[in-house]
């Protein structure tokens, strides 16, 4: 896994003002989502996540703000904290939400945060947990959760275990990890990590399998192309899927 200057480096390079075109379209850029329109895709998150409207929520790797922005819009009364690496990615997010008073900014690595302990009603994590090493962003986001506090993480997922996948399957997971610095984890691995590392509840677990049209477009479209195979025949078994937990 690439280290944290890297992954800055990326995404300050590759999607910030190279995709200037394609931020007029959308806010929030996922692989894998429920709806392209981001007001839908924020409802959706909204209720996966269970919002109610008066928490304190931490948006881990928040991109340039597109999910806070809905969720804001949805839940005025939230308090919305988001963090990010990439700090051109945090100036555009500044840009974004510079109206909305209940969300707040700031470029931090969720490996390692400055929050104090217990602090957030609701962690959560859109296609951004597996850029880093995984037991330590689950250990972090523990430790920031208030007691009974939810954590939810939508991610992309493999079909199966690795052991079970063809040969060129396996091949192109292998190729796909290694270009997009982005480990990725068949649904069984991930309950089975943060079994391990203890301290929270499964409550929900779905998967959904529809790829974003204007995600693969977007690559297509910019620098990305030479830099990553966005054909669809070179992308591996991976879905779509979301984890409902709660810190007990």
């Amino acid at each position: 896994m690439k280290d944290i200057k890297y992954i800055r480096d990326y995404y300050n390079k590759y999607y910030t003002n190279e995709l200037d075109f394609y931020w007029n379209k959308t806010k929030i850029l996922n692989a894998f989502k429920t709806y392209e329109n981001d007001y839908r895709q924020g409802k959706w998150l909204s209720k996966r996540m269970g919002i109610k409207g008066n928490e304190t929520i931490l948006d881990c790797g928040c991109g340039v703000g597109g999910v806070m922005k809905q969720i804001s819009l949805l839940h005025p009364k939230t308090e919305i904290y988001g963090i990010n690496v990439s700090d051109e990615q945090i100036e555009m997010a500044k840009q974004l939400l510079n109206k909305l008073d209940n969300c707040s900014l700031s470029v931090q690595d969720f490996m390692n945060t400055n929050y104090k302990d217990n602090t957030f009603d609701i962690v959560y994590f859109c296609e951004s947990i597996c850029h880093n090493n995984f037991e330590k962003v689950i250990t972090e986001s523990r430790r920031i959760l208030k007691p009974n506090g939810i954590l939810y993480i939508k991610d992309l997922v493999i079909k199966c275990s690795k052991d079970k996948l063809k040969e060129n399957e396996l091949i192109k997971l292998n190729n796909f990890i290694k270009s997009w610095c982005y480990e990725v984890f068949d649904i069984e691995t991930i309950i089975n990590k943060i079994d391990n590392i203890g301290g929270f509840e499964l409550i929900n677990n779905k998967r959904f399998i529809k790829p974003s049209i204007h995600w693969f477009n977007a690559v297509r479209n910019s620098s990305l192309k030479e830099y990553h195979n966005a054909r669809t025949s070179a992308i591996p078994p991976i879905r779509g899927a979301d984890f409902l937990y709660k810190k007990i």
